[in-house]
């Protein structure tokens, strides 16, 4: 075992207040996995390798066809041709005897198959790498779509809680590998699934990335949903073998492992993957700065991971090539030798799970708002230097400077080693549980370790369900629920204290306080000990900044994330402020800076939203603000996907 094995090997997921039956009546205890069949990434790559792959999930029991489960729920119905597909029974005693149904493009069955599988395989990856339980808000499900519409798309929809997936016509001229005018379904490419979940997901834990307040907020979404589903990739052993084994370990040159969705970008008549790891690989800022749209600046981001990556697995399996080659580390022409592909296999995945843990487990590090590049390189130093302080693997300071040849680093730091990366840590001992507002934490503490125990009853603990849309309207943000007495007690303290020592946690006194979010994790540290701690969002709307002679203006908000230790001090403040409606307030050295960070962040967002107006061509024609209209549909549809 190592920093990668999950938390807690779960059975199912228990609904608040409920227990899962560990044992049956015949004292036979349920599986704890479940296989299930999917393409070879898609069909078209399983007809041309011959290969079907099967996904290792967890087994929870479903509430009924669909299939419909506690995280997600297949939702069959095709809106352009008005009609429902029969839905497929995973628990049936034959499928669940041959790891589901066969793979089929003309089973509709398949296609639910295909998508609840890699939606759970990559929920799955991410509470391993988070250290914690995953839910949706409060008792909300991800509702997939294999058959949504006719169209050459596929996105996440906030405001349905739904990914929808879309159906279209094979390019007439310029096919692929595919034949003209084939109909080809987005739903059984796991790679576009695995990028729209991992969409859901970071809404999920970070909804405010919905609103465009820079140019980095959406590329950092779809950079994110880009290196899940990249990485998914090295879930699969065969594939991963075969790879090392026709390209004498030299992974760079694998295409089927780093190329990203390739019946889709040849269907549509481009000739080669809709998107690839390592596309240019010319390791320079150039890219970067020449970018604008989304995807083009996530894939900087992914580009300079995977030459991170790529270096970090030359590294690790340097050893064993020197011992097959008896010291000169170059391997001779021919096939390698079983034993050797099967020992740099294994190096592959851990480097690859090593790496994107890196990037997962930074999340609860990010800003809550208004997310920059730059932030992440930060976020991801701060997390892995908690776990691994030595870098013995030079994992982190590989990562930070393969970013640095792409032209990605933080703009406020004085150099790139760990100790000018990480976030400030407060020197004034904040402490949530001290003091006039202490705060009790021990009922979110014990409910974050009830949900570890994959058979008990699980915690109480439920964050509210999020607003509807993208969170960009003028109506003020929800009170914390009374559906979830845990944490509206808690959040209700939170913002107690957080009112008290605002002007030292970047947010502004005068104005009201929401809490956003409040998680617990159990993480594996280098020396094999579980790292508790609590991550707490803060929110905070600024109406006086907005224009009050513009229809429905962008949202102005700041926010604070807070990283505190189960006693309740404060490590680490990741603030992203404004402008204090009080300068004279700021007395101390950090409220004057945050308060010159403000204007800046303020100045900042008024010039981006001024780019977005002017950008769009709808802005003449409509008083609703640029922004109000973007989202996760129009910038997949903008760039053909």
């Amino acid at each position: 075992m190592d920093e990668t094995t999950p938390v807690a090997d779960r059975v199912t997921l228990p609904a608040a207040g409920t227990r899962t039956v560990a044992y049956s009546m015949g004292g036979i205890c349920p599986p704890a996995r479940r296989r299930l069949r999917t393409f070879a990434f898609d069909p078209m790559s399983t007809r041309l390798t011959g290969r079907f792959l099967t996904l290792d999930i967890p087994f929870e029991k479903i509430r009924g066809p669909g299939p419909d489960g506690e995280l997600v729920q297949v939702i069959d119905y095709d809106a352009s041709r008005e009609k429902w597909y029969a839905p497929i029974d995973l628990d049936d005693p034959y499928l669940l005897a041959q790891d589901g149904i066969r793979p089929s493009e003309s089973d509709p069955r398949a296609h639910q198959q295909v998508v609840y599988a890699v939606a759970m395989s990559v929920l799955e990856r991410f509470e391993r790498f988070m250290g914690r339980r995953f839910r949706w808000h409060h008792e909300q499900v991800l509702r997939l779509v294999p058959h949504a519409f006719e169209g050459q798309n596929a996105y996440f929809d906030p405001q349905r809680r739904a990914v929808l997936f879309g159906y279209y016509r094979a390019d007439a001229e310029n096919p692929g590998a595919n034949l003209p005018h084939q109909i080809i379904f987005t739903c059984l490419s796991s790679d576009i699934v695995a990028h729209e979940v991992t969409h859901a997901i970071v809404h999920r834990i970070r909804r405010l990335y919905s609103e465009s307040t820079h140019r980095d907020v959406f590329a950092w979404h779809e950079a994110v949903a880009d290196l899940m589903a990249l990485f998914q990739h090295f879930t699969h052993r065969d594939v991963v073998l075969d790879a090392i084994a026709t390209t004498a370990g030299e992974l760079g040159k694998s295409a089927g492992l780093l190329d990203l969705a390739r019946e889709f970008g040849e269907s549509t008549g481009r000739g080669a993957a809709l998107r690839s790891a390592i596309r240019n690989p010319d390791r320079t800022p150039n890219q970067f700065i020449a970018a604008q749209e989304p995807h083009e600046l996530g894939a900087c981001f992914v580009a300079a991971v995977f030459d991170a990556y790529l270096d970090a697995y030359q590294s690790a399996i340097a050893d064993l090539l020197r011992i097959a080659t008896g010291g000169t580390g170059v391997l001779p022409p021919g096939h390698l030798h079983p034993d050797l592909v099967s020992r740099i296999a294994d190096e592959a995945v851990r480097t690859a799970d090593r790496m994107l843990g890196m990037v997962v487990r930074a999340f609860d590090y990010l800003p809550v708002v208004d997310v920059r590049f730059g932030d992440v390189v930060r976020a991801i130093v701060t997390a892995d230097r908690g776990l691994y302080p030595e870098d013995r693997q030079h994992l982190r300071s590989t990562l930070v400077e393969a970013l640095r040849r792409r032209g990605i680093w933080p703009t406020s730091v004085t150099s790139l080693t760990d100790e000018a990366l990480v976030w400030h840590q407060p020197d004034t001992g904040l402490n949530l549980s001290r003091g006039k507002h202490a705060v009790d934490l021990s009922r979110v503490i014990l409910s974050a370790s009830r949900d570890l125990d994959p058979i008990g009853t699980a915690g109480e603990l439920r964050t509210p369900p999020a607003p509807e849309g993208n969170g960009n309207g003028n109506s003020p943000l929800p009170e914390p629920p009374t559906t979830s007495s845990v944490f509206r007690e808690v959040a209700i303290g939170v913002t107690a204290w957080a009112r008290a020592n605002a002007l030292q946690l970047g947010l502004d006194p005068k104005f009201p306080i929401s809490c956003e979010g409040i998680h617990v994790s159990y993480r594996r540290a280098g020396d094999r000990l579980p790292r508790p701690e609590l991550a707490i969002q803060l929110l905070q709307r600024r109406a006086d900044l907005e224009d009050p002679k513009q229809y429905k203006p962008p949202a102005i908000r700041a926010g604070t994330a807070l990283v505190v230790r189960t006693d309740g001090s404060v490590d680490y403040i990741i603030a992203k402020p404004l402008p204090l409606s009080d300068p004279a307030a700021a007395t101390d050295d950090d409220a004057r800076g945050f308060h010159a960070a403000g204007k800046q962040r303020l100045a900042e967002m008024t010039e981006w939203f001024e780019h977005l107006e002017g950008a769009d061509p709808l802005s003449a024609w409509t008083a609703e603000h640029a922004i109000h209209r973007l989202g996760f549909a129009t910038i997949h549809s903008e760039t053909g996907e």
